[in-house]
Parts: C-alpha cells; structure tokens; sequence
C-alpha cells in the first residue's frame, strides 16, 4: 500500500490507496501513530485511491478518531467512492466523521490549515522593519507583537514590559548570601540547658 503525507500548516493530509484491510490496515496504522508521535493532532485521510476497506480499516480509523475526541483534534475523511461509502453507511460509521467530497473542500476552511511558521516568519520580519507585502505593522497588533518577540527571544517593547512587570523600583544585583553566624546563647538557653 502507498501512503501520501503532505503537510498543510498543522493538518496532515494521508491518502492511502489500494486495499484497506487486514494485511494493509497496520501500515496505515503505523503512519498515523507515527504522526500522532511527532505531535500531529489534526488529520485529513483522503480516501480517493482506496478501492475497498474491511473492518480492519475501519477499526484503524476509529482508533485515530477516538484518540483525538474530545477537542484534542480532529479528522476529517474525503473522496469515498460509492463502494466505500456503503461500507461505512453499512458499519453507521458515516455518522461519526466529518466526510467531505475531495481534499480540497476537506482543507479549505479548516481551522488548522494555517502555516503557523509563514505567519511568524511574517511577524517576525515586520518587527525587524522588513516588509512582506502586507499593510499591517506591528504597532497596529500589541498582542501579536508581543506573541512574536516572545517567540523569538526577544524584549517586547518598553511600553509592554512596564504594563507587564511586576517589579517595583530599579534593578537590584543579586549578591550571594554570606555566611551567617549562630545566633548567642541567650538566658533562656542556659536554663533549657544548664550551659553556658
């Protein structure tokens, strides 16, 4: 069985094809653990190329299902051809996801779709005065601007800081503590103890 995996911001797009059954069923589900590893939570699994899928399919696609219900992810199945649908109308599994029509409507409009790095690398260059193309600065987005020198390891501007601090007065070195002495015997240690 061959397995496409492409990337889209944070979704990963599957599309397996052939047969999905009993001697298939682990390398898709070796794919997805994999990617469930790697910190992969939202999945579209484009079922186009796949010709017929067994209880040992489905089993594989309800496990990943399961393990991200709850708002932990999410999944998304595309391109069931008419055999395949019956199947998961037969199983009521055509119920428990989201099916859409191809890979493109199963992507677009996705909320995870994003490529989260474009966005900060976009951030990032309007904060060091580059321009990308865009109208929007990072004057006009405090929180954004904050996000992305946060992020980047860098302060955040003078004005941020001040809201943000919690330090009252100037900055004071820490000093290591010297060593500090016993305190004296008082009189009420002589009388617990008898000793000078």
């Amino acid at each position: 069985m061959d397995i496409l995996q492409e990337l889209h911001g944070q979704v990963l797009l599957v599309a397996p094809s052939g047969r999905l059954d009993s001697e298939t069923a682990g390398e898709l589900e070796l794919v997805l653990d994999d990617a469930g590893h790697a910190g992969r939570k939202h999945f579209v699994i484009d079922l186009a190329a796949v010709v017929y899928v067994s209880s040992a399919g489905l089993r594989v696609l309800l496990a990943l299902a399961k393990r991200l219900d709850g708002g932990i992810g999410s999944v998304r199945l595309c391109g069931l051809s008419a055999s395949v649908r019956q199947v998961f109308d037969i199983a009521g599994f055509t119920s428990m996801f989201s099916l859409f029509p191809n890979r493109h409507a199963a992507l677009d409009q996705h909320p995870h779709r994003l490529d989260t790095p474009a966005r900060l690398v976009d951030t990032a260059a309007q904060l060091l005065g580059a321009t990308t193309g865009t109208t929007t600065t990072a004057s006009a987005d405090p929180e954004r601007s904050e996000a992305a020198a946060h992020l980047l390891g860098v302060p955040a501007s003078a004005e941020v800081l001040e809201k943000r601090s919690t330090v009252v007065g100037p900055a004071v070195e820490a000093k290591p503590a010297a060593a500090v002495p016993p305190p004296a015997p008082d009189s009420r240690w002589k009388r617990l103890f008898g000793k000078d």
